[in-house]
């Protein structure tokens, strides 16, 4: 029995408890790519062809033998969606959610699936359009930040000030299996930002907010997806992130997290100050794209030293790797 058909057999006797319907069966069971957890899309068949829900849906299961927390909180992730549902924020629509070990042994969501596609997967679409459907992407990133988090707090946890996400970086990048060659000039970058720290507006924060996360259909954006890195904090976070990938710096290659750059860093800021009636000084982008430097940068460097010791079979962030000091490197530039 493959993985496929063992996750095919859990997610019908699951779907069999959660509708009530003997006849419930879990089909068509594909992979979707993902760092953090397993993901599968699936049609769920009815015993009773008129009954609801059925179609095509999303399942995510936690890793297994890890601790929850962090990334891998699937539940944590659905709860946080579900919280904006009644928002102008697009997200996929949350049906299931648990950790009952009766059904996978571990914790897991399920979602409706979204038809949809991400802009670098249309070539065929106009240059005008693509960024038109760029614009609506911003505008939703404005959208979450307008999103009244202390009505969330159930979902969403308290708020982090900038520095206990600094800190949490620390933690990865001062473990001594960290490959200096891959660190650079990262610890002269973390003075810089920490001298100079710069504490903005709170929000709810996505936490990995680029256009490889961003769903569309034809009127706009379908929905945001991957909510792994999602937390309380300042919102100018995710504006920071998403400028970083729009303007990488020199000789920084992130690989497949930018398949496509269909506005600028200006654009970017431009569009979410109008759209969420902002005011974004030229000092706080700066900071926050430094600080995107140093959280990727840091993040390239753990999660390598994680591939390469054998412990989290992930070759993509080799290639990030290779670009940390030339990304550590750009956040000093950025502070001056």
């Amino acid at each position: 029995m493959t993985n496929l058909d063992r996750i095919a057999e859990q997610l019908t006797t699951m779907l069999r408890a959660k509708t009530g319907d003997s006849g419930a069966r879990a089909l068509s069971v594909e992979t979707l790519p993902g760092h953090a957890a397993f993901g599968c899309s699936f049609l769920l068949q009815r015993g009773d062809s008129d009954a609801k829900p059925a179609g095509k849906f999303v399942l995510r299961l936690a890793p297994e033998g890890v601790r929850i927390a962090g990334p891998v909180d699937v539940v944590l992730q659905a709860k946080r969606m579900e919280s904006l549902a009644d928002t102008e924020v697009p997200v996929p629509p949350i049906v299931w959610y648990g950790d009952e070990p009766e059904f996978f042994g571990r914790p897991y969501f399920v979602a409706a699936f979204v038809d949809s596609f991400k802009l670098a997967d249309r070539p065929d679409l106009p240059e005008d359009e693509i960024r038109r459907l760029a614009r609506l992407g911003v505008r939703a990133l404005a959208a979450l930040h307008r999103v009244d988090w202390q009505k969330r707090r159930d979902a969403w946890g308290d708020p982090q000030p900038v520095i206990e996400e600094m800190r949490r970086l620390d933690h990865l990048l001062d473990r001594p299996t960290v490959d200096p060659r891959d660190v650079g000039r990262a610890l002269e970058l973390r003075e810089k930002l920490r001298a100079n720290i710069l504490e903005t507006r709170t929000g709810c924060v996505h936490g990995d907010f680029h256009w490889e996360n961003l769903l569309y259909n034809d009127r706009g954006v379908a929905a945001v997806i991957d909510w792994e890195m999602a937390l309380l904090a300042p919102a100018l976070l995710d504006l920071g992130w998403l400028c970083l990938f729009a303007d990488p710096g020199k000789g920084v290659n992130l690989g497949g997290m930018v398949r496509i750059s269909p506005l600028s860093s200006d654009e970017i800021v431009s569009i979410y100050s109008e759209s969420g009636k902002f005011a974004v000084s030229n000092k706080e982008v700066n900071w926050f794209k430094a600080f995107a430097c140093y959280r990727i940068g840091v993040l390239a460097c753990f999660n390598v030293m994680l591939h390469r010791r054998g412990k989290r079979h992930d070759p993509e962030w080799e290639t990030l790797a290779l670009s940390a000091p030339a990304i550590f490197e750009h956040g000093l530039e950025l502070m001056g």
